[in-house]
């Protein structure tokens, strides 16, 4: 089952909120191997097998994160995980920590359909992130979720398994930042454009 849906959500940049729109793009869960999309890719755990805990309410989980970004900050605009909402309509938020555990951004996401999905989750508006930190995944009142776990290592960056008690296992998620050919692309686009008008 593919669904795609536009939306707003709420986004934090530095504690203000605006306004963010994303698309959001369901995949049935598979049962082998799930291949990391395309360039800007810059942390992927995304291979299976997949297993969860019980559906819950609040905090999904939290889980450490190592990009393959030289150092310093980027812009996420795209976001994939494995898990979902048990209503439709629920609502999840995305928390970005650095390793202090300081907050450093945050969105929120409603889901059109109840149940486990790859979400992929294509942001409005970039949203700052770390080259390394902490993602937490929590429900909003009345909404109950999963967030996948899996024993495979990350295939793009890495991970700390000394965190917390699933010390062998960590939450299903990929971080994509724009590719810099798309970068230069845009650059020689507005250029172009910029020359066509005068």
């Amino acid at each position: 089952m593919l669904k795609f849906v536009s939306c707003a959500a709420v986004a934090m940049f530095a504690g203000t909120a605006m306004a963010q729109s994303y698309t959001l793009h369901a995949d049935p869960i598979p049962e082998g191997m799930y291949v990391e999309r395309g360039p800007g890719v810059i942390y992927s755990a995304m291979t299976g097998p997949f297993q969860a805990f019980a559906a819950a309410a609040g905090n999904l989980g939290f889980d450490d994160y190592d990009t393959v970004l030289p150092g310093g900050q980027d812009n996420l605009t795209v976001l994939r995980f494995v898990g979902g909402v048990s209503q439709v309509g629920g609502i999840i938020d995305f928390n970005f920590f650095d390793v202090g555990s300081a907050p450093v951004s945050a969105f929120a996401v409603q889901f059109p359909q109840a149940g486990n999905f790859i979400w992929t989750i294509t942001l409005g508006a970039p949203v700052v992130i770390h080259d390394q930190g902490f993602l937490q995944l929590s429900t909003r009142a009345g909404v109950t979720g999963q967030w996948y776990l899996s024993t495979s290592l990350p295939t793009v960056g890495t991970e700390s398994r000394a965190l917390g008690d699933t010390t062998t296992h960590s939450h299903r998620f990929e971080l994509t930042v724009p590719a810099p050919g798309s970068l230069a692309l845009l650059g020689l686009g507005g250029l172009v454009a910029g020359r066509r008008r005068r």
